[in-house]
C-alpha cells in the first residue's frame, strides 16, 4: 500500500481487538475512496501475520481522515457490538490534543453547540440555539501552551458529532491549524494538528479498563 502506512504503529493487540496510532491522511475505514485507509492495512497486517485468507477486521470508530491517533478495530462481530455499545453509551474516555490559530477565551472551560450536516454533507454547521436537523455538541477543554498567535490545547468530548471538534473550535475563533476547510491556516496536504491522544474503553471480555495512548506525530513541536 501507498500513502502513510509504513508510519502505522500497533498501540495493542490481543484475540480481539487492535489498536493503531493513525497517521493522519489515511481514512479510518476502507471503501470506495482511492486513498488507503488504515482498516486496510490492518487487514493485510492479519492476513500475513495470521495466513487467514479472509481475517475478519473492522474499525470500532472513527478518526477523519485528516487527522491521527487512537484507532480502534475489532476481530469478530461480538468484540465490534460490545465496543460500539460502549461508544454509543458514552461510556468510553476520549482525549484529543489540538494546535489551533488564535486564543482561547478562557484556559479552561465547556464548549457546548448545536451542530447539523451542511447543505452538501461534507461539513458541519454550528449554531448556539437548536435548528433543523441539529444535534447538542459538548467537549470539556484545557489550555496546554500559548505559542505566539497559536494555542495547544487539549479536548475531552462528551459527545462524538460529526467534524465536531474541528467545527466547535472553528466556531470560537480557534481553528485547527491545517483544516482549511473551517478557516485555519494552510499547514501540510491532507493533515490537520488533530490528534486523538488517549482512549480507555472496557475490555469486551476481561471487563477491565484498556487505556490506549498514541504518541503525537514527529511533525509536531508540542510542550513536554
Amino acid at each position: 500500500m501507498s500513502g502513510n502506512t509504513e508510519n502505522i504503529l500497533i498501540l495493542y493487540e490481543d484475540r480481539y481487538l487492535l489498536a493503531l496510532n493513525k497517521p493522519a491522511g489515511l481514512s479510518s475505514e476502507s471503501g470506495r475512496a482511492a486513498h488507503p485507509s488504515a482498516e486496510t492495512w490492518a487487514l493485510e497486517y492479519l492476513h500475513q501475520t495470521t495466513r487467514r485468507q479472509r481475517p475478519y477486521l473492522r474499525a470500532v470508530h472513527r478518526l477523519d481522515r485528516a487527522s491521527s491517533g487512537v484507532l480502534l478495530l475489532a476481530k469478530n462481530k461480538a468484540t465490534l457490538q460490545h465496543l460500539m455499545a460502549q461508544f454509543e453509551a458514552r461510556t468510553v474516555m476520549k482525549v484529543y490534543v489540538a494546535e489551533v490559530a488564535g486564543a482561547l477565551p478562557a484556559e479552561a472551560g465547556t464548549l457546548t453547540h448545536h451542530l447539523g450536516r451542511s447543505a452538501d454533507g461534507r461539513g458541519a454547521v454550528v449554531s448556539q440555539e437548536p435548528f433543523e436537523g441539529s444535534q447538542p455538541a459538548v467537549c470539556h477543554y484545557r489550555l496546554l501552551e500559548r505559542r505566539g498567535g497559536q494555542s495547544v490545547v487539549e479536548l475531552v468530548p462528551q459527545t462524538g458529532r460529526f467534524h465536531q471538534l474541528r467545527a466547535q473550535l472553528a466556531f470560537i475563533g480557534c481553528p485547527i491549524i491545517g483544516d482549511e476547510r473551517y478557516g485555519g491556516p494552510p499547514w501540510r496536504p491532507h493533515a490537520i494538528r488533530l490528534h486523538a491522544l488517549h482512549l480507555q474503553v472496557q475490555h469486551p471480555v476481561s471487563g477491565q479498563a484498556l487505556t490506549l495512548e498514541a504518541p503525537l506525530p514527529e511533525t509536531w513541536t508540542m510542550p513536554g
